[in-house]
């Protein structure tokens, strides 16, 4: 009896050493999901429209952070799409808005604007993620492979397909409203479109889903309708046309420049899909034991989301075919690359508000605020401290740009007791929860919770003088559209809170519902893949779903 034991003892300490690490063989491709302006509680609230394949199989086969947030304002797209990535936050990855503000010359900057960049293909904006300054998860795969690992990003929204791969990517793809052709930049190293590309902006899908009729895609019961389909909070995309069901799309076609239409319909996603599964085949990804990264977004639910808000028809029926397409993906990924070998997660770049006006009639805390009728009332704060200041001297003082939550100030009027005067009207004004100076946002967690996250997406050289953010429920007043339609930017958490869901090799199966944070998420993937945190990431693994 003795004898067998110990060689048994010796046989399982052989096989000990011999086992290989998770690390050391992985995923062949990571695929990275990410649904505009998706709240986490779309899950719940359509769970039963939804069929098997898509986010109930993500959801039953992978891990699920049911309590995921960003830990920054503003939740924008450019800086959700970047901090995902980057496992960072605005404060140090610098995409601190989608149009940040710039003193020099009082203009908006586009988050991935470039001069010096040209398109290549069928379109004329000049991009480039020159903005971005820390690595990705996409650049540290590329350091990781040796630059053999393929990392493409997929989006109809040009800074959802840029941002994400960051400044090494092989490839960022985006559509071109003005000719409905996929279109990247010189950045990439292009002097024309590859063959595949050619041959898939040749097929004019764009044409073809733009002649359809958007009706149901389920019998009306079905829907879950806080009101019903005709109903004053939405706005429609289609002029002189109610927002209720059916759309002929082919008279939004005719309204609106080029083809810019499909972005507010069900068919600018599959058209995302229809383009990522193409890059997936054009360019081989996850053949071989090289690790490669597709970044895709999926933009037509927050283009959409912003004219109808969250209690919409047309919001749940586009999410239960943008469930069809997550089906149609995973498919598609087990057949070229393998079910198990491949490790995907899926999450939102922010939430939204409910329509403010809906909330208000329904007795709830919400509104909006003119922001922009606090500037005479800020350059007069200035004004009467400074009666005996010659008049020539005045226009010096006034107040810059209120954008975005940023209160913007010359040079000659940022003096400490100005600032603070300013933070004090603004403590007062009806909708606003707090507001804060530049300088003092260093100290973020000496601020509170809130305050913290103000900090997080603050960057001296590219934000304003003093920060406010609004109440639960509220927005600005230049986004009322007539009280229809919605809005992000706030720390709430129906802006914050977003779904996280992994899914394939490496992943065990699970829920999480401690709090955890979206710059999770790419730490979590660098432990899988056995590559380098992305240099500024300040998010942890979650040890829970590590398989």
């Amino acid at each position: 009896m003795r004898i067998p034991f110990i060689a048994l003892l010796i046989l399982l300490a052989g096989a000990g050493v011999a086992q290989q690490p998770a690390w050391a063989e992985p995923p062949r491709l990571v695929v990275g999901v990410v649904v505009d302006q998706m709240r986490a509680d779309y899950l719940y609230r359509y769970w039963d429209n939804f069929g098997e394949g898509g986010f109930k199989r993500l959801v039953n086969e992978g891990a699920f952070l049911r309590n995921a947030h960003f830990t920054y304002v503003p939740t924008k797209t450019g800086p959700g799409h970047a901090s995902i990535y980057t496992g960072s936050t605005p404060s140090h990855h610098g995409i601190v808005a989608n149009y940040r503000y710039d003193r020099a010359t009082r203009k908006s900057i586009y988050c991935v604007a470039d001069s010096a960049a040209r398109t290549i293909g069928n379109g004329t904006d000049r991009r480039s993620p020159h903005q971005l300054l820390a690595t990705t998860l996409g650049d540290e795969i590329e350091r990781r492979t040796d630059g053999k690992g393929k990392t493409i990003g997929v989006a109809l929204k040009d800074r959802a397909s840029i941002l994400p791969v960051g400044r090494t990517a092989d490839a960022a793809y985006w559509l071109s409203y003005a000719t409905g052709e996929f279109v990247t930049s010189n950045w990439y190293g292009f002097t024309e479109l590859p063959a595949w590309v050619k041959d898939f902006n040749g097929k004019k899908l764009v044409q073809k889903y733009m002649g359809q009729t958007w009706e149901p895609v389920l019998a009306k019961e079905r829907y879950h309708l806080a009101m019903p389909d005709d109903n004053p909070y939405e706005g429609s995309f289609i002029q002189d046309h109610p927002a209720t069901f059916p759309y002929l799309l082919a008279d939004a076609l005719k309204e609106r420049p080029g083809y810019e239409a499909i972005r507010y319909t069900p068919w600018g996603n599959t058209l995302t899909t229809d383009m990522a599964l193409a890059a997936l085949e054009g360019e081989g990804m996850g053949t071989d034991a090289v690790t490669d990264l597709l970044a895709i977004s999926y933009g037509s639910t927050d283009e959409l989301g912003h004219l109808v808000g969250p209690r919409a028809m047309e919001i749940e029926d586009m999410y239960i075919r943008l469930d069809r397409e997550i089906a149609r993906l995973l498919n598609a990924l087990d057949k070229q690359v393998g079910a198990g070998k491949y490790t995907l997660f899926l999450t939102a770049d922010h939430g939204a508000v409910d329509v403010p006006q809906y909330l208000k009639d329904q007795k709830g805390s919400a509104g909006y605020v003119d922001t922009q009728a606090w500037k005479p009332i800020l350059d007069s704060l200035y004004t009467n401290e400074s009666k005996l200041m010659p008049s020539h001297m005045m226009d010096g003082y006034k107040v810059d740009r209120i954008i975005d939550g940023m209160i913007y100030l010359p040079e000659s009027a940022r003096s400490t007791d100005y600032m603070r005067r300013i933070v004090d009207f603004l403590k007062q004004q009806e909708g606003v929860a707090d507001a804060y100076l530049a300088a003092d946002l260093q100290h973020g967690p000496a601020l509170g919770k809130h305050g913290e996250a103000v900090a997080n997406g603050f960057m001296t050289q590219r934000c304003g003088d003093v920060l406010y953010d609004l109440r639960p429920g509220y927005m600005e007043a230049e986004d009322f559209n007539g009280g229809k339609g919605t809005e992000h930017r706030t720390g709430w958490n129906y802006d914050t809170n977003v779904p996280v869901l992994f899914f394939g090799q490496g992943i065990a199966q699970g829920e999480v519902v401690r709090r955890t944070a979206v710059v999770d998420i790419v730490p979590t993937l660098c432990m899988i893949v056995g590559c380098a945190l992305p240099d500024a990431a300040v998010g942890d693994p979650v040890p829970e779903v590590l398989r």
